[in-house]
């Protein structure tokens, strides 16, 4: 069974068994899959279509989104045939992607952040601990779907502004322990090299230059 991997942090990859996915036609294709792959659960056709055509009026947003699920599902059996009926759930009304047929960087970079965060909440966290962060740092590229963008779907913008911010975020925060920890630790190589890196996506914070 082909699983996919889904690579959205600093880029916009997506392969299958080592094999990229390119045959997507069009950028809504793309949003259309990275939106669906980054929101979990099941999503209205109208809320979708909505987020893409917010111009065009519901029959004719819906009539997009048929045709942009078409090429998308085209493309992805491209590389993997029948890979699109296990990796989307379809309807008449919802569209699904299915996770667990898939590994997604960002999702990845989360769960290691929250699980790091719940172990270390009252400890100073282990050899192993930091590791596993620093592991997680490493999948932050860059921002979220770096120089990607639907001028005409303000809706799936602000999506995806906020998103990136969210990410940024959390990993500055991530860098910045990572940082202290290896300071306290006496590891001055490990902790220079993670303030290089924050330095990189943060130049104007004003700590990491002490």
């Amino acid at each position: 069974m082909t699983d996919f991997i889904f690579r959205f942090l600093g880029t916009y990859q997506v392969s299958a068994n080592e094999t990229p996915v390119t045959d997507f036609h069009s950028d809504k294709t793309r949003a259309l899959l990275a939106y669906l792959a980054l929101e979990p659960g099941e999503h209205a056709r109208s809320t979708l279509a909505a987020l893409l055509w917010p111009e065009i009026g519901d029959q004719y947003a819906r009539a997009n989104l048929r045709n942009t699920l078409h090429r998308l599902r085209h493309a992805l059996d491209v590389v993997a045939p029948d890979s699109s009926n296990r990796l989307l759930t379809v309807s008449r009304q919802n569209i699904c992607f299915n996770l667990e047929h898939a590994t997604v960087d960002v999702h990845d970079f989360v769960t290691a952040l929250s699980n790091f965060t719940a172990r270390n909440a009252h400890a100073a966290p282990s050899v192993a601990d930091l590791n596993q962060l620093d592991a997680a740092v490493v999948r932050y590229r860059g921002e979220l779907l770096a120089g990607f963008g639907v001028a005409d779907a303000p809706a799936f913008e602000e999506w995806l502004l906020l998103r990136r911010e969210v990410l940024h975020q959390q990993a500055l925060v991530a860098m910045h322990m990572l940082t202290t920890a290896y300071e306290t630790a006496g590891n001055y190589e490990r902790a220079h090299a993670m303030a290089g890196r924050l330095l990189t996506l943060d130049p104007y914070r004003e700590e990491t230059h002490r």
